[in-house]
């Protein structure tokens, strides 16, 4: 049985080549060590305790229930059941569906995952972003900041993506590529598998369920056409070096050269250095040439913008030619009410960010080719990534009133411990502002942000010890401007909580990652962890037995509540994820 890492890097590098089409990838499903893998992936994450419609959850895996299901795959045996749709609130007041789907199917799901991504993950483009192994938001923010120049901003939005997304044309992409028709069938049955809501069964026609685990990669395969046309389009669209020297410049230009000249036989260099600061004063080219034009583009799932350095007229243009691309060629529609034509001059709002334009006249000394040394002008307009103030605001309604900023104490935690409150403000402000770490404006915000929670913070202390604000203050000081908290542990060694107070507690790190257009690459396929072993070990961890079948017990996460735990008072320690291997009860 080969290596699950053997097995994905060879699919990766045959994926490389564009012509190789895959007819063998039903019997791949067979490989055990590949499942747990795909175990040893999910079996983390807290959903996994979350029941499907038959309500089993993963408590329980082992070898045997994955044999069962290799079995039932080369019987043909297997049938996907349905999901439960839930829904959970959008910020914007709606209701989004998320469908949750069996554990088993969960597995499955995650096998085909990891097949996908070997063979699709090196032909994305680099202008993806969403839901792919070593980026995220912050690398999308970070390649849509390198788009200098921009005039016209075009944002695009997919109406209800995950709700239409048609299921032949999908299949048709894939069987560009992938030939293996058992593969191909496996796939259409977790797409039209169907969804339970209330107890009733429907049936799935134009959709992938959002929660799947298959869903993020499929999407990605569909829009990965979007990402190709966008290449042929920016290709087409692109035109000249750069743009032309105004006359203004030109002629300056000319003077300072003949000063120049001048001064080599004269020794003075002072009409030299007069024209050479209004030549740095003047613009070099002109921004309206119509022979040079520039077309980026960045996209996050369905979530896409386009950056024109051009007229008006080509903005609109684009826009048009991409409603008419996505209906005809992938059946999808644009979001008339989200899709916008933004002048840079403007903010524009992109993952939660705000995207202003700013001019800057930096002017850099470089060397040439003869190492002399001379002044170099960059980009005019650069932009800047910036925390939205109704964000903040709606952010820190939580801790008091924001017209003022004056904090107030939350009676809906004076029953937790003193230790918990400040992990709840950490976790709170920390999820936040790291999001926000790329904004140029954090340093401003966040210090605002920082002093109202821990005004919250210690009111809310106060109140629950019946004390004043700066003795709640005085007695948790650690320092300058550090306050924190003492807990000692069953050890008997003391460990410090400090409480997230100043913008230098900040982590703000570049934002990196590898190119994924060079050689093949396969840090994520993953080696055995210690979960993979145990549960391929066979042997009870509680007794010693080898006498099987075997199965791990998972137990769900404990929250640090006030709550009995089967008539014992919960002591505050979370338990453990990824249980014991025990054997079957008779």
């Amino acid at each position: 049985m080969q290596e699950p890492t053997v097995v994905l890097t060879m699919l990766s590098r045959m994926a490389r080549k564009p012509t190789v089409q895959f007819d063998q990838l039903f019997p791949k499903l067979y490989n055990l060590n590949l499942w747990l893998m795909a175990y040893e992936q999910i079996a983390a994450h807290p959903g996994n305790m979350t029941a499907g419609i038959d309500g089993a959850t993963i408590d329980g895996t082992g070898i045997e229930r994955i044999q069962r299901m290799i079995e039932d795959l080369k019987a043909a045996r297997y049938r996907p059941k349905p999901v439960r749709r839930v829904y959970i609130p959008k910020a914007n007041g709606k209701q989004r569906p998320i469908g949750i789907p069996c554990f088993e199917d969960k597995l499955l799901q995650t096998v085909v995952r990891l097949l996908l991504e070997a063979i699709y993950e090196p032909t994305f483009s680099a202008k993806s972003h969403g839901f792919r192994p070593q980026r995220s938001c912050h690398t999308a923010l970070e390649q849509v900041k390198q788009m200098r120049g921009v005039r016209w901003w075009v944002e695009g939005d997919i109406r209800g993506f995950f709700d239409h997304l048609e299921h032949a044309t999908l299949l048709r992409i894939l069987s560009q590529r992938i030939t293996d028709k058992r593969f191909l069938h496996l796939i259409e049955q977790f797409l039209k598998v169907g969804y339970m809501e209330a107890w009733h069964y429907h049936k799935s026609y134009s959709d992938t369920p959002q929660g799947g685990n298959l869903s993020p990669i499929l999407s990605n395969i569909y829009l990965n056409e979007l990402d190709q046309a966008m290449e042929r389009q920016i290709a087409q669209f692109n035109r000249g070096k750069h743009r032309r020297y105004t006359s203004e410049y030109m002629h300056v230009k000319h003077l300072k050269r003949k000063a120049r000249q001048r001064a080599c036989v004269t020794g003075d260099w002072t009409e030299y250095k007069a024209l050479h600061q209004q030549q740095l004063a003047l613009p070099a080219h002109d921004p309206q040439d119509d022979n040079f034009r520039r077309l980026h583009y960045c996209r996050y799932a369905d979530d896409f913008v386009m950056g024109v350095i051009g007229s008006k007229a080509d903005a609109l243009h684009l826009k048009a030619w991409l409603s008419e691309f996505l209906h005809t060629q992938l059946h999808l529609e644009l979001s008339e009410e989200k899709t916008l034509i933004t002048n840079a001059r403007q903010r524009i709002r992109f993952l939660g960010y705000d995207i202003k334009r700013w001019r800057a006249d930096k002017r850099l000394k470089v060397r040439d080719k003869h190492g002399r040394v001379y002044t170099k002008r960059t980009c005019t307009y650069h932009l800047a990534l910036l925390m939205p103030h109704d964000k903040c605001i709606a952010f820190a309604q939580t801790y008091g009133e924001w017209q003022h900023w004056k904090g107030q104490h939350r009676a809906g935690l004076l029953n937790l411990s003193e230790l918990e409150i400040l992990k709840i403000y950490n976790a709170e402000l920390t999820g936040f502002l790291n999001y926000y770490a790329l904004a140029d404006n954090l340093s401003k915000m966040a210090s605002r942000l920082l002093w109202l929670a821990s005004v919250s913070f210690f009111k809310t202390l106060a109140h629950k010890r019946q004390i004043t604000v700066s003795q709640v203050a005085h007695s948790l000081r650690r320092g300058k401007n550090r306050y924190g908290i003492s807990h000692t542990r069953a050890d008997g060694r003391v460990k410090e909580y400090v409480l997230v107070s100043s913008t230098k507690q900040l982590k703000r790190t570049p934002i990196t990652y590898g190119n994924l257009d060079r050689r093949p690459t396969t840090w994520h396929y993953r080696t055995r962890t210690e979960l993979g072993q145990r549960i391929n070990a066979r042997r009870c961890e509680w007794c010693g037995s080898q006498d099987g079948p075997f199965e791990v017990h998972h137990v769900r996460r404990l929250r640090p509540h006030r709550k009995s735990v089967m008539g014992t008072p919960y002591d505050g320690k979370a338990t453990q994820d990824n249980g014991a291997m025990s054997p079957l009860s008779s």
